[in-house]
């Protein structure tokens, strides 16, 4: 039964959110839970979390299947209008007696896949490095795959629409007990990475978890969040605290035999209209062996650092466009803000977290996390020493 209501679009009408749960191993939906609260993160290329609060007395709870919400067990899915927003599993509960509640704590789906391990030799040639992500997910996270011991929840598909364009050389051995959460993210964090997600949506009478991928550099859309107009931004910070021009990454090895990566950003240090002094900024990466994997990870510490991460704070207007179920993370969207004499401020950023809220008086908070789109564009000239 669907209790919780926020404001819905300009209609002024009211939006109905359901909150599903799902046996995690099959996919079945057993049911609908009531709910006085509700809250999730969508977090790019990571799980995010939710949280859903229950009430423990009334008709809207009487039958419900208590014993099947247990950690691990269920996927809860939290759809508003027509749209699931959010799903991943139950990992903890907490019941509060006096209150005759039940807070449900969750985790994005992705979260299972940084508890499956990599557990046989794996070798890829000059394998686009999101078909690698793809079939170590199939492979060792999801049972979808070839090998003859694959287990798993067969809980994803997967969008075969992007390639990146990227192909790479890695090896992973049994021994070194890596995630497959852990692996796909570290391909992701490289400076010619990529972007992923996981949505969700109905088909066909069932839940459907489907993994995207996409560019480091963001999807572009013509979504403009302005100040006073569809948004609120109570402020603006610019933080030079991880400005680098000179990046320095140590793999594998001791001493003389270590390898290192170093990559410039000379054109911050001499260009007349911006130029700064020399900041150095060093990363240890012990368990990389390939000098090219070294210096993707230094790029992207010269393409973070090249300018002041300039953020500002978004809060959605729940009543207007673009709303939460519009936005997805990885994409692009502008941001305008002025006040008073100040000059204003408006930038591209890519989305990458998108936080929303239901109190039990219906009404709604949705806030986005931002990185500036310039931070992901690569720039500088290596030396690998």
């Amino acid at each position: 039964m669907a209790v919780v209501f926020t404001d819905d679009d300009s209609s002024g009408g009211m939006m109905q959110y359901r909150i599903l749960f799902v046996e995690f191993v099959s996919g079945d939906i057993w049911g609908e839970l009531p709910a006085v609260e509700v809250g999730f993160s969508r977090v790019l290329n990571a799980p995010g979390e939710g949280s859903v609060k229950i009430p423990l007395t009334g008709p809207a709870v009487r039958g419900l299947p208590w014993q099947a919400l247990q950690p691990w067990r269920v996927l809860v899915y939290v759809q508003a209008g027509e749209q699931i927003l959010w799903g991943g599993p139950l990992v903890t509960y907490a019941v509060d007696l006096s209150a005759e509640t039940m807070t449900l704590n969750l985790q994005g789906l992705w979260a299972y896949y940084r508890r499956r391990y990599i557990s046989e030799d794996r070798t890829f040639l000059a394998r686009d490095q999101t078909l690698i992500a793809r079939d170590l997910i199939k492979d060792f996270g999801d049972g979808t795959g070839n090998l003859v011991r694959s287990s798993g929840p067969k809980a994803l598909t997967f969008d075969d629409n992007y390639l990146s364009g990227v192909a790479r050389d890695r090896s992973y051995w049994r021994y070194e007990w890596k995630t497959v959460g852990q692996v796909v993210e570290d391909l992701a964090a490289l400076t010619t990475g990529f972007d992923f997600r996981i949505d969700h949506f109905w088909q066909s009478g069932r839940i459907v978890n489907r993994l995207v991928f996409g560019p480091p550099t963001g999807d572009p859309t013509d979504f403009v969040l302005e100040h006073g107009a569809n948004c609120t931004v109570p402020g603006i910070t610019a933080d030079g605290t991880s400005v680098t021009t000179e990046a320095v990454v140590t793999g594998a090895g001791d001493g003389a035999d270590q390898l290192v990566s170093t990559w410039y950003d000379l054109l911050h240090e001499t260009d007349g209209s911006r130029r700064i002094p020399r900041l150095t900024s060093v990363q240890s990466r012990v368990d990389v062996t390939v000098p090219d994997t070294l210096t993707g990870y230094a790029q992207q510490m010269i393409s973070e650092g090249s300018v002041p991460v300039v953020i500002p704070a978004v809060q959605l207007y729940p009543d207007a466009f673009p709303g939460v179920g519009d936005l997805q993370v990885g994409q692009l969207a502008t941001v305008r803000a002025k006040v008073g004499d100040w000059p204003g401020y408006s930038g591209r950023f890519k989305v990458t977290e998108i936080t929303h809220k239901v109190s039990d008086n219906g009404a709604s908070e949705t806030r986005l996390a931002l990185a500036p789109a310039e931070v992901f564009a690569s720039v500088g000239s290596a030396a690998i020493s």
